[in-house]
């Protein structure tokens, strides 16, 4: 049987191997995953899995003693947040890199009962994976059941992972984009268009931001958003908001819509643009100085849209309601 071991022949970065294993059985899926995880385990590698119970249990059974050297997660619990898990996966590598070792990783992304949107940011992930970790000598396998994802996954697993897993060997993919590319494809489309009236308030300089501040948090809380959402919620708006201050013209509109099931806001400023094609998109210490605040607001809500041109810049930024929430799950 040939290998999937990860190579440094990648293009998604100098050492980085982010690879796809497409598998329609058990057969395929430990193909693939143990000859991975028997070489990580033989150079000494920290080995993370992060996949179904199914396929823990069938990993378990066919590693035997060595199984107790592998750090054993389930999806659901990982790949909750696409921009969290992003971090998660940053700081690993991160961890790992400061003691000399080079992290091996299997996930398998949670794609069951996803809206357009969050297949999207889902698909995104995979892509900013390769800029995020560009820097380091990570191994990340990425595993996708063919029987439960739909066609479209399939088509754009080979355009997010620079190599693919085809019969226990790994081999370029090629239809792989850059990054940049990519996010640009996912932000063609304008926003869609929300009914009126909205809730606005116009602000102008950073002495205004208390106020717009206070503006926000009175219609969440009427919203009956969690005291802990709306912290976040709020300081997300504010990061954003203070961004279209220093670099958005100085100036911006806030507009607020809400539901029975989201809370829903959106900062505009008339400024030149995001000029870098990735800016809020990295974790901490990757983006610029206007990229980090829309970074946090990333993690802070459960969708954060933005679409830039030289007219300006708009970020709308998604809550979902805590019962919908918990109904969902």
């Amino acid at each position: 049987m040939l290998s999937s071991v990860a190579t440094d022949r990648n293009r998604g970065g100098a050492s980085l191997a982010h690879q796809a294993l497409l598998y329609g059985s058990k057969e395929e899926f430990l193909a693939g995953a143990v000859p991975f995880i028997r070489d990580g385990l033989d150079r000494g590698d920290p080995i993370r899995v992060v996949t179904t119970d199914r396929n823990t249990a069938w990993l378990r059974a066919a590693l035997g003693a060595d199984a107790g050297r592998v750090a054993l997660g389930e999806s659901s619990q990982w790949y909750r947040h696409p921009v969290r898990a992003l971090e998660a996966v940053h700081r690993s590598v991160q961890v790992a890199g400061r003691g000399g070792q080079r992290l091996r990783m299997v996930g398998e992304p949670w794609w069951t009962a996803r809206t357009a949107q969050q297949s999207t940011e889902w698909a995104r992930y995979e892509s900013l994976v390769n800029a995020a970790l560009a820097w380091s000598h990570a191994a990340l396998l990425c595993t996708y059941d063919a029987s439960v994802v739909g066609p479209d996954v399939v088509a754009q697993v080979a355009r997010t992972h620079p190599e693919l897993v085809v019969n226990g060997a790994a081999r370029p993919s090629p239809s792989y984009l850059d990054p940049a590319v990519f996010n640009a494809e996912c932000d063609q489309s304008p926003l869609p268009e929300l009914p009126a009236p909205a809730l606005w308030f116009r602000f102008d300089g950073m002495g205004q931001l208390v106020i717009l501040r206070d503006f926000v948090i009175s219609h969440a809380t009427q919203a009956r958003v969690a005291v802990l959402d709306v912290t976040q919620f709020v300081q997300a708006v504010y990061s954003v908001a203070t961004n279209a201050i220093e670099h958005g013209g100085g100036s911006g509109v806030v507009r607020v819509w809400t539901d029975p099931q989201t809370v829903l806001c959106e900062v505009s400023d008339t400024g030149a643009g995001l000029r870098a094609p990735l800016v809020g998109r990295l974790p901490s210490g990757r983006s610029t100085a206007r990229g980090r605040g829309v970074w946090l607001a990333r993690q802070w809500c459960d969708l954060v849209e933005v679409r830039s041109g030289p007219a300006g810049t708009t970020v709308r930024l998604h809550l979902t309601l805590p019962d919908v929430a918990r109904h969902a799950q």
